[in-house]
């Protein structure tokens, strides 16, 4: 073998280690709070990107709560004339 090229993939060379080894079953693994950790930075990542829009629903929601109360106090049965309700067919039955 020439000195300009590279070695064979097929060859074992302990100068060259396997990029896709896994680790030595004898090293130690990082410890608990480490893994727990890395574990969780995707979830707070996640929750933190979402938590202006997570607010804005709850402003949104809300709002329309505090809204529809108004209109509800105002205008006590628009509802009822926008939704009417079956005329006794038998589909809707009191308590």
């Amino acid at each position: 073998m020439n000195a300009d090229r590279s070695p064979s993939r097929r060859t074992a060379h302990p100068d060259h280690p396997d990029p896709h080894a896994t680790p030595h079953p004898a090293e130690p693994l990082p410890s608990r709070g480490a893994m727990i950790a890395f574990a969780a930075l995707p979830v707070a990542t996640v929750a933190a990107l979402s938590f202006p829009i997570a607010a804005a629903v709850a402003l949104a929601a809300l709002c329309g709560a505090v809204a529809g109360a108004a209109l509800h106090r105002r205008h006590p049965t628009a509802v009822d004339r926008t939704f009417r309700l079956p005329d006794d067919d038998g589909a809707v039955r009191e308590a």
